[in-house]
């Protein structure tokens, strides 16, 4: 495997050092909105650790209710969210493995109608108009 010679070698970022160089992109697996989400999450993201994976991006995690995908999908906004968030982290570290949490907000993609972004101007894709953000909602956001 000559071509990708590196990809099994150790990579120093600066502030952590992976296993190796391969990674795992980010995926939505809508295992949050399901009865133990946040379990079976673990148990998924714990299994690519364990075959391997130097670092997992998690699915598009929202920074509060406005910037959800769907209702009931992981948000990470207060401590309680973290205590969830948790559970996925001890499983990846407990295998070797690194976790990186993709912080998403939908903005008008947003599949609910408290969706907020720049301009009140609804997306193709969704049947939600957003609420335009002012500069407060914004900095708060």
């Amino acid at each position: 495997m000559t071509k990708y010679k590196h990809i099994f070698e150790p990579l120093d970022l600066g502030f952590i050092i992976l296993k190796n160089r391969i990674l795992m992109g980010s995926m939505h697996t809508g295992l949050e909105e399901k009865k133990n989400g946040f379990e079976r999450m673990a148990a998924f993201y714990a299994e690519r650790a364990r075959g391997g994976v130097g670092l997992i991006v998690t699915g598009g995690i929202s920074p509060n209710i406005q910037g959800l995908t769907v209702p009931f999908s992981a948000k990470m906004s207060t401590r309680k969210h973290a205590s969830h968030h948790k559970v996925i982290t001890d499983a990846v570290h407990k295998e070797g493995g690194k976790i990186c949490m993709q912080i998403l907000h939908t903005g008008r993609y947003g599949y609910h109608p408290l969706c907020v972004a720049p301009s009140a101007i609804k997306s193709p894709i969704s049947p939600f108009k957003p609420f335009e953000l002012k500069e407060s909602g914004i900095k708060r956001t």
